[in-house]
């Protein structure tokens, strides 16, 4: 699923012509120095179970956090992603569906930082 999720947001023109291919899972590496990035992590994965085991399904709950300089550029972005992902399915994904978005402060309390973030989580349909 995760590598799914990485390639429809990498063959979104939109997202691409916004992030490039500053899309990562669990962090932005330093290397990095783009202002405008995503992040994506796993918060639950819930398995499906028969009464003859495990049936391969699984419903993940994934944050997809956006960074940018702007508070503008984090919408734009979050926008184009939720567009590029909401009710597609293919592959191991059947479906995923924009379950809520906010808006965060882009690092912890006592960190300096100029970026702002949009915070959109979505729940993935899939196959392990």
């Amino acid at each position: 699923m995760e590598e799914a999720l990485i390639g429809l947001l990498l063959r979104s023109g939109a997202v691409r012509s916004l992030v490039a291919d500053s899309i990562y899972w669990m962090r932005k590496p330093q290397r990095d120095a783009s202002p405008r990035y995503i992040v994506l992590q796993r918060i639950s994965g819930p398995r499906n179970y028969t009464m003859r085991g495990a049936s391969g399904y699984v419903q993940s709950r994934v944050q997809a956090d956006v960074y940018a300089d702007t508070y503008t550029s984090s919408k734009t972005i979050a926008r184009a992603m939720t567009a590029a992902l909401s009710g597609r399915r293919g592959g191991v994904i059947q479906g995923i569906f924009i379950d809520s978005e906010r808006d965060l402060p882009a690092a912890d309390a006592g960190d300096v930082t100029y970026l702002f973030r949009t915070s959109v989580d979505l729940i993935i349909h899939h196959h392990e």
